[in-house]
């Protein structure tokens, strides 16, 4: 779990699980353009729940992590 300075963000799972923006976008069998989005927030992934459940995985993190990871870029 991430410590109290740092909040959990996307870019903190794939890097905690370490993993490339490359080698996600093949895992997950998107571009990496897509993956940079989801880092930067200027797009949240539109997924099946058999793709949540790959991500989730893939980062291997919670549920509520990934929800909190994109819960950061909320306006």
């Amino acid at each position: 779990m991430a410590n109290e300075e740092e909040s959990i963000t996307f870019a903190y799972l794939r890097k905690r699980a370490g993993l490339t923006q490359r080698k996600i976008s093949i895992l997950m069998d998107v571009t990496v353009g897509t993956v940079s989005l989801w880092e930067t927030g200027g797009q949240r992934p539109r997924l099946y729940p058999e793709q949540t459940q790959k991500l989730l995985q893939v980062l291997n993190c919670t549920l509520e992590e990934l929800v909190e990871a994109f819960s950061q870029n909320e306006p």
